[in-house]
């Protein structure tokens, strides 16, 4: 396997959702921006840790913090469009896969984590989805539709030259709070609704581990974040979705063992 060298800026990019933007509700509502117009990083993000703990020199600069809250594997397909709600001018606006293939910029490293919003909105009720503008009719109860999705997406990055790693997704025990002033609460409260996030999370995990499996070409093995976060109370926001600021750091310092014991050179 021939060693990657890293020896420039934003030669690795960060894709995911909102754990990869670094999203905490109430806190940091235009992740991975801590101000979106003046382009300011928020510095709670795996990405932005991680960045930090590689180089000293290029810090924050090291890793381009790709990720759009909200997006499932669906959002990055060729040709599929994201838009911040209410926000016209988010930077991020556009076309997720489309815009990386089109960069200019020499990328080497693609560090993806997706699925968790596929879990998502497979069990919100559409009324929900609906009232709040989010997905409706995602229904993939065996996430065959996921997997395709994330083959798809890794094909169009290893025509571009990249190496995806793909990380499993944490676990989900979302306890509502963000839809019709915290009455979510009461269906995502209920023992049935925990039990199918997580077992739906486990079957999108099970999906990734059949592309490590099946398409090593595409994909090498990430974290699982799933069994690293599953037996901590430490890590989460109040939704039990997102991470604290310690879950990020621990999500970044996982990476961070990963990019070392994989020989990538950071020379910068």
């Amino acid at each position: 396997m021939e060693k990657i060298i890293i020896d420039g800026p934003h030669q690795i990019i960060a894709v995911g959702d909102s754990l990869t933007a670094g999203s905490q509700p109430g806190v940091n509502e235009n992740a991975p921006f801590a101000d979106y117009r003046t382009r300011e990083l928020i510095r709670t993000s795996y990405p932005y840790v991680l960045s930090e703990i590689l180089s000293a020199s290029l810090g924050p600069r090291l890793i381009r913090n790709l990720g759009r809250s909200g997006s499932t594997t669906r959002d990055w397909l060729p040709g599929s469009t994201w838009m911040k709600k209410d926000e016209p001018d988010f930077p991020l606006n556009g076309r997720p896969l489309d815009d990386i293939l089109e960069l200019r910029d020499t990328m080497k490293i693609c560090l993806m984590m997706l699925g968790t919003n596929d879990v998502s909105s497979s069990i919100v009720p559409d009324f929900i989805s609906k009232a709040v503008k989010g997905i409706s009719g995602y229904e993939d109860d065996n996430f065959l539709i996921t997997r395709e999705n994330l083959i798809v997406t890794l094909m169009s990055l290893k025509e571009k030259g990249l190496v995806t790693y793909l990380a499993k997704i944490p676990p989900n025990a979302y306890r509502g709070g963000l839809f019709f002033f915290g009455l979510d609460r009461l269906y995502f409260s209920l023992k049935s609704v925990q039990e199918k996030l997580d077992s739906y999370t486990r079957m999108v995990n099970e999906r990734i581990e059949e592309i490590w499996t099946s398409y090593p070409h595409l994909a090498r093995k990430g974290p699982d974040f799933y069994h690293f976060f599953k037996m901590r109370d430490d890590v989460w926001c109040k939704d039990h979705l997102h991470l604290n600021t310690l879950g990020y750091r621990l999500m970044a310092w996982s990476w961070a063992e990963l990019i070392k014991s994989e020989g990538v050179d950071i020379r910068v």
